[in-house]
């Protein structure tokens, strides 16, 4: 019999302040790790949590061009102290969840995965599946991955749930039925400012043209990325919910079922 699996990706504008190189929101960070613990004791359903890279890897996958590979001498030397950034970000976020007694496991996919060309080369998940059937709680991450077309790549946590879904339903007796993004946004935004309920791909021609228009390509790059993963997720039978960390309660909300406000991204 298969057991339902929720994604959970806490996002880097939510709990690390991104003016500030390397710096926590700490009280965010707590209080949606409560909502979490609270959710998940009250739920027969399987959480994996992942987080975004926030103030910590972002500045130094920047400065490299850490996704492009190794382009130049400085490279091999951005690969890892970029990797490392993100690692740090990771035990915070860990250390919280052991605080709040729930069985937290960090997860690297730069130690189970080699990409080639970015994309996926070899993978082994038995760890993973194993954490899963021990009823622990893994915490992945966007990651530096070695490629061994191009040196490295970076995996987003985005790109990492969606690689999740489809190996979890075709290799485990685990399901993903849902995707939550916690943002620092109630949802997506029309150019009025008002949150667009539903996105499919009835509409997306027209959201594209919104998002846009209302923030610029260079800013809503993380968005548009996430729309994108969750419109190919959709077509699978996997709702994506997006929705605001910033208000108490949205997130336990929408793990024990309730109505809170936010963004579907559904198939029709």
């Amino acid at each position: 019999m298969s057991q339902e699996v929720i994604l959970i990706k806490l996002g880097g504008s939510v709990i690390t302040n991104k003016e500030v190189p390397m710096m926590v929101r700490k009280r965010v960070l707590h209080r949606l790790v409560d909502e979490i613990g609270r959710a998940s004791r009250e739920s027969s359903k399987v959480f994996i949590i992942g987080h975004g890279a926030g103030s910590f890897a972002h500045v130094p996958a920047s400065r490299y061009k850490t996704k492009d590979g190794f382009i130049n001498g400085e490279s091999r030397m951005g690969m890892a102290i970029t990797q490392d950034s993100a690692a740090k970000l990771n035990r915070i976020v860990v250390e919280d969840f052991l605080v709040a007694e729930l069985p937290a496991i960090s997860f690297a996919f730069s130690n189970t995965l080699v990409t080639k060309n970015e994309q996926k080369q070899s993978w082994d998940g038995r760890v993973l599946e194993q954490y899963l059937e021990k009823d622990l709680l893994p915490i992945v991450y966007g990651d530096v991955i070695v490629d061994s077309q191009q040196g490295c790549t970076i995996w987003s946590t985005e790109k990492i749930f969606s690689f999740l879904a489809s190996w979890l339903r075709k290799e485990t007796k685990y399901v993903v039925k849902q995707i939550i993004h916690v943002n620092g946004v109630v949802g997506v935004l029309d150019t009025n400012g008002r949150v667009i309920p539903e996105i499919s791909q009835r509409n997306i021609g027209e959201v594209e043209k919104m998002i846009t228009k209302t923030k610029g390509f260079d800013v809503t790059g993380g968005m548009w990325h996430k729309l994108e993963e969750s419109l190919k997720l959709a077509e699978q039978g996997i709702e994506s919910r997006i929705i605001s960390g910033l208000k108490k309660d949205n997130l336990y909300q929408v793990l024990t079922d309730q109505e809170c406000e936010g963004t579907r991204v559904v198939s029709k």
